[in-house]
């Protein structure tokens, strides 16, 4: 249980039988008031955000939740089959869990799956991942003055913005938070 002073940001807990995490906390105090702890939680398993002010005295549940080191095997259909790094089990999910950071998934790579009450209900990706550009648009002459980004399709088959000069074949890397190119993978 966390009492008052424990609630801080990215903190995760146990609101309304659910895990969200706090990802804004501002402590307020008012004249001849307690104070609060005004908080926006996000919920880990629908993705929602609430606003909660917690006051002096309350307390949370901290969520119990497990993180497991995990490498994506293969995709049939909706499912995604997982093998847990630590039992060498599989473990089939649905591919809404990932909404749309599916696309980059591909075989072989290592993800961080949690758990809440035993119940898979998130999957980490790494931020950098390195892609094969499979398919890019020719360089044009005279469209290097600035920032010129092109579309190009990497192995997994998803588009992304690229700066002019990446070409089919290249190898590059791309954050999977911001959904952008980072630059070229070197060896």
């Amino acid at each position: 249980m966390l009492d008052f002073s424990e609630i801080k940001l990215g903190k995760v807990v146990n609101f309304e039988n659910q895990p969200c995490v706090i990802i804004k906390c501002d402590f307020l105090r008012m004249q001849q008031r307690k104070p609060v702890k005004k908080c926006i939680l996000k919920n880990l398993v629908t993705g929602r955000n609430t606003e909660y002010s917690f006051k002096s005295g309350e307390g949370v549940e901290e969520a119990d939740l497990r993180r497991e080191k995990a490498q994506f095997m293969y995709r049939t259909g909706d499912e995604l089959s997982f093998m847990i790094d630590s039992t060498y089990e599989t473990l089939d999910l649905n591919a809404e869990v990932l909404g749309d950071k599916v696309d980059y998934l591909k075989d072989g790579l290592d993800v961080v799956i949690q758990y809440f009450n035993d119940a898979p209900i998130s999957v980490d990706l790494p931020i950098k991942i390195a892609y094969k550009v499979i398919e890019a648009d020719p360089a044009v002459k005279g469209n290097s003055s600035s920032n010129v980004m092109k579309d190009a399709k990497i192995e997994t088959g998803k588009m992304v913005r690229v700066p002019m000069f990446i070409e089919q074949g290249e190898s590059i890397l791309i954050n999977t938070v911001e959904d952008e190119y980072l630059g070229r993978e070197t060896n």
